[in-house]
């Protein structure tokens, strides 16, 4: 149990570190799904017509529903919770695709937070605020599958210009996490920049991924899950005073690198106009895996389940039958046993060739992808939190630790123990300080940054300059502002998450200690959100944050300098050469191809940044790379 804790505590940082369903067209039958929207003027004179007396209640394609109603910074803000979009995942639904909600007779009471989906909940530090407000806080249950809508009172009051809309889809290592937590309440937000900020949950774990090559365990059903809620979003946000139109995606980790999956999948990118990434993409190494191994890790977990996983092949049906009558506890415990390292979860999205058809890289290269725009960004310490959590034996989370020279090497040798020994020593070179290779406050900030790169900033770079070149338009931010009375130890900086407090007005919250500059930040990072809602970019005047491509690859500081705004370029942009331009081209040496005209071209065209690699580095990459490359 305490292994299993140890290693399951690593998705905390993931958190933080969310219709007019034609019935007849259910999800499990269909490749896409399709917009059926009435006509402006019926959805109009149904508004007029159908509206009961309590403002309170808003009519939608699916039934009535009741909110209620906050105070929130001298602004009116209307809230619904709960609203189902799917039928409950259950019994024969397990693992199976979403089926449109079946509409309801009366009023629905959307004034209670929705059930979690199931996961494993965190407990290596009880009572620590830290990790327990990434934590579940509602029952956790199968039956969850609801979105929450809040909503400035005054669009359907007024008849205002419907408003532009966030749908918020959270992080958890498509894992865990839930809409529910305080820290993704949007009373603030709206209040604030008088937009709808929405949100739904999905399945997570096997649940959600579950791969089995069949229908009935097809995986990506928690990326169904998503489309699903965003799809009745889009049919009936105009009731609460949203335009269908202006609806743009935002989220943080895995909730980032599913909406990189949004982008390029032709079930959904139809169903959004932009979309907002925080600290993922869906080529972070954590965020897909491929077919075979899904479902390697899938005919594991019906053993370890007991379902007998030789029938998998032979009798498929008796096997799923079984998997649907395993307690959900017991899979959620047990798919934990296919974790195999720091951010190797056992459940992501796939490329199935239906929700994803292809490598996403491969796609964007090719322009299959959604051209719009994005913002999307990375924090200063992304790596920080994981590495605490997968080696607490090296690391104390309030104090910072010397790291000697052995456990640094330690440290990488099992992170990328899977590597070829030429792969770990060209990581150890690079992120060794030759000044000084025992200085323990200088191993410590290595290790951090090497986890931070290699799964979090070097990924999202990369995402975005492929996605400039293809056609895009690209906002990039880089938050480096450490909270003040932040709960953990101030070793580990600017963690991944840290932005979300700023990103719903957590400052504004007068019981909560935050400075005026931390305010006045949350402030500027909510009015960039409605700029880029709105407009397409993130501010009012043009040039003042100039879009990322591939040769410039600016960014905008987000902090609480006094001398802002500030443009930056990179971020990371030696480190981020080493992983996506000369780590790539070793990795092909593993082969004996270095002297193919594919290698001599990429050596021959490497890029500037590439060229201003360490000269040692480079040749101690030949050196190490198969006698046959000479």
């Amino acid at each position: 149990m305490a292994a299993r804790a140890s290693v399951c505590l690593v998705l905390l940082g993931l958190l933080g570190l969310s219709a007019a369903a034609d019935l007849h067209n259910s999800l499990i039958n269909s490749s896409t799904l399709e917009v059926n929207e009435p006509r402006r003027e019926d959805k109009e004179r149904k508004i007029k017509t159908a509206r009961p007396r309590d403002p309170l209640v808003v009519h939608t394609n699916t039934g009535l529903v009741r909110g209620f109603r906050r105070n929130v910074l001298g602004k009116n803000v209307d809230t619904f919770y709960g609203i189902p979009f799917a039928q409950p995942p259950v019994g024969e639904l397990r693992y199976k695709k979403p089926v449109p909600v079946t509409p309801w007779a009366g009023i629905l009471e959307a004034t209670k937070l929705p059930n979690s989906c199931v996961q494993e909940p965190f407990t290596y530090f009880p009572g620590f605020h830290g990790e327990e407000m990434w934590n579940p806080n509602t029952d956790l249950s199968e039956d969850c599958l609801y979105l929450n809508i809040w909503a400035p009172a005054h669009l359907r009051e007024s008849g205002a210009r419907p408003s532009e809309v966030l749908v918020w889809i959270y992080g958890g290592g498509y894992m865990g996490g839930t809409t529910t937590l305080e820290v993704y309440d949007a009373d603030l937000l709206v209040a604030n920049t008088d937009m709808i900020i929405t949100s739904m949950q999905y399945r997570c774990g096997a649940f959600g991924y579950l791969y089995l090559k069949m229908e009935d365990a097809p995986g990506n059903v928690g990326m169904y899950d998503q489309a699903l809620a965003i799809k009745w979003i889009r049919n009936n946000i105009e009731f609460f005073g949203g335009d269908p139109d202006r609806i743009t995606l935002f989220g943080e980790s895995a909730g980032a690198g599913s909406i990189a999956v949004h982008l390029l999948s032709p079930i959904s990118s139809h169903l959004f106009q932009r979309a907002i990434l925080q600290s993922g993409v869906v080529n972070s190494p954590w965020s897909i895996m491929t077919r075979e191994k899904a479902y390697d890790i899938a005919v594991k977990l019906v053993e370890d389940v007991g379902c007998n996983a030789t029938l998998v092949t032979e009798d498929p049906g008796t096997v799923m039958s079984c998997m649907r009558t395993v307690d959900a506890a017991t899979i959620s415990l047990a798919q934990w046993n296919s974790y195999l390292g720091l951010m190797q979860f056992p459940s992501t999205p796939i490329v199935d060739g239906e929700f994803l058809p292809d490598e996403p890289l491969d796609m964007i290269r090719r322009g299959e992808v959604k051209k719009t725009e994005i913002l999307i960004g990375s924090n200063l310490d992304e790596g920080t939190y994981f590495m605490l959590y997968d080696f607490l034996s090296y690391f104390d989370k309030d104090e910072s630790t010397a790291l000697t020279r052995e456990q640094f090497l330690e440290i990488l040798n099992q992170i990328f123990k899977d590597w070829s020994p030429a792969e770990r020593e060209s990581i150890i070179f690079q992120y060794t300080n030759w000044d000084n290779p025992d200085d323990g406050r200088a191993n410590e900030k290595a290790a951090g940054e090497v986890v931070g790169d290699y799964f979090f900033v070097c990924p999202s770079n990369l995402f975005a300059q492929l996605y400039a070149d293809a056609g895009g338009k690209v906002y990039y931010y880089y938050f480096n502002h450490r909270t003040t009375n932040h709960p953990w130890g101030e070793w580990m900086g600017v963690l991944h998450g840290d932005e979300i407090d700023y990103v719903f007005g957590l400052p504004l919250n007068q019981s909560l200690s935050y400075t005026a500059a931390e305010k006045d930040l949350s402030q500027r990072i909510m009015r960039h959100y409605k700029f880029f809602a709105a407009t397409g970019r993130p501010v009012s005047r043009e040039g003042e944050w100039p879009l990322y491509t591939s040769r410039g690859q600016q960014y905008y500081v987000w902090g609480t300098n006094e001398s802002w705004p500030q443009i930056g370029r990179g971020p990371r942009t030696t480190a981020c050469a080493f992983w996506n331009e000369l780590m790539p081209i070793l990795r092909e040496t593993q082969g004996g191809r270095m002297c193919d005209s594919k290698m001599m071209k990429a050596l021959n065209n490497a890029s500037p940044t590439l060229l201003r690699l360490s000269p040692i580095l480079l040749l101690v990459t030949l050196l190490l790379a198969p006698p046959r490359l000479f």
